[in-house]
């Protein structure tokens, strides 16, 4: 597997040869190769075999949506083979009122049709790609990973219109370079993200605002810095996560933790923006440039096995390696929205304003078969609910201690019914019961915490089309 995306691009030439051209010279300069015809007749065996073969080999397609692309038989073809073939397609708008062809109408295109925006929406499809291809690698069978992608091919494309660093083309060459890496195995999808955890409360804060404010870094001041992180399961995760009982807390756990991905390239090249070899707090060193990033130490901050006694220090240091963003952070590149558990994606789901809920949908998953977290404190794993019981499935911890769990039914008519478990080992399982037989069936919010804490919120309808 190398590093680098396979492209093909179609087009028409008649209004749409420039902009080719150019996509392919910047898309050869950030590591792609990419199939381009520019020959001037077409027909023949020769030239049809080349062109189905370059579609054959291709990773992604790359249509360019123009006047003549419309009306051109070529390039529906491409389009149509692409599609037969399972290849994804890239949609580019070349004028903004060039019509689409009915069988890509459903696809998000990337807008191209202002010249002076050219910079910024190559940023938005270099973000595309990689989105893509980072999940689509994981349908590769690697040998230590899960096979089916928790990625959404409807996800909408989002918007980054800022400049880049002079040396961003050094910065994605030196990624697809990381990317060939062979000790990477099935972690080869983390180099195309940055990780930012955080409490649930907190993400749903950042969702409804659109925004990640700096963060504190020791309760008095601001660093003024939004801090992410290269890779999941970080060090101080370790100590933070999960639910604990009342006395054994800490006022910076994250009981819910929730990964906000981001798009590593685009955030990498804004001018802006730094990284560190370890904890930016105890190196002090933050670097900008693509000379500093190729020398950072990625095999150990990406190691995921347990330390040698000898290396343990400096590997637990680089695995805290981070992107720091001055002043806050908007979400235009934010691709992914990461729970512990179906149970409590159901949970921020539950929490979000309708209209958060609905935009975030694309975006959000509860997979816990990719070992994003360190199973350390309790939580809900799965809630199904019923009609009349509900069935929960816990995770008692990695130190099993006694707590409060109490659940709460609120049905839509009538007052709610609560049970409570005082200062009890978690069981791994149980059943509520929710309506009574002799109740008519309505829709209910069940709510479950544990010590206080709320640990799972979901809604049952009787028409599961309502949720």
């Amino acid at each position: 597997m190398d590093g680098g995306l396979n492209v093909f691009i179609s087009y028409a030439r008649e209004d749409a040869r420039d902009l080719a051209i150019r996509l392919r010279d910047d898309l050869r300069a950030a590591g792609c190769s990419v199939w381009l015809d520019l020959s001037q007749i077409q027909g023949g065996d020769s030239w049809t075999q080349a062109i189905e073969d370059a579609i054959e080999a291709c990773d992604v397609g790359i249509a360019l949506l123009s006047h003549a692309s419309y009306h051109s038989r070529f390039c529906r073809a491409e389009q149509m083979r692409l599609l037969r073939k399972g290849k994804r397609i890239v949609p580019i708008l070349v004028q903004a009122l060039a019509d689409i062809p009915l069988h890509i109408e459903h696809l998000n295109y990337i807008d191209f049709t202002e010249a002076a925006h050219y910079t910024a929406r190559v940023r938005d499809l270099f973000s595309d790609l990689n989105a893509g291809r980072a999940f689509g690698l994981l349908t590769e069978s690697p040998s230590d990973g899960p096979t089916r992608s928790p990625f959404k091919p409807g996800r909408i494309s989002r918007r980054l219109s800022v400049p880049e660093k002079r040396d961003a083309p050094s910065f994605r060459r030196h990624l697809v370079h990381l990317r060939r890496e062979p000790w990477l195995a099935g972690r080869v999808w983390w180099t195309y993200f940055l990780f930012h955890c955080v409490d649930m409360e907190d993400a749903v804060d950042i969702l409804k605002n659109g925004f990640i404010p700096p963060v504190m870094t020791d309760g008095r001041r601001r660093d003024g810095h939004t801090h992410l992180n290269f890779r999941p399961r970080t060090p101080e995760l370790w100590h933070k996560e999960g639910i604990k009982p009342t006395a054994k807390r800490a006022r910076d756990d994250i009981p819910r933790p929730v990964y906000l991905l981001f798009d590593l390239e685009s955030i990498l090249c804004e001018p802006e923006s730094r990284f560190s070899a370890g904890e930016p707090g105890f190196t002090r060193k933050t670097f900008a440039t693509s000379n500093a990033f190729e020398e950072l130490p990625f095999e150990q901050i990406y190691h995921d096995a347990v330390p040698r006694p000898d290396a343990r220090e400096e590997i637990l240091m680089a695995r805290r390696a981070q992107v720091l963003v001055p002043n806050g952070l908007t979400l235009e590149t934010l691709q992914m929205i990461w729970c512990r558990s179906e149970a409590e994606a159901d949970t921020l789901r539950a929490l979000l304003p309708a209209e958060v809920r609905r935009r975030c949908a694309t975006q959000m998953t509860g997979r816990a078969d990719f070992n994003l977290f360190h199973r350390r404190g309790a939580y809900v794993e799965q809630v199904m609910l019923g009609a009349r019981s509900a069935a929960v499935r816990l995770f008692v911890g990695a130190e099993p201690a006694p707590m409060t769990l109490r659940a709460e039914v609120t049905p839509q008519q009538g007052a709610p019914r609560s049970v409570e478990w005082a200062d009890v080992l978690l069981p791994d399982s149980l059943t509520l019961d929710i309506l009574p037989a002799d109740t008519p069936e309505q829709p209910y919010t069940l709510t479950i915490t544990l010590d206080g804490t709320l640990a799972y919120k979901g809604e049952y309808w009787i028409d599961a089309g309502l949720i």
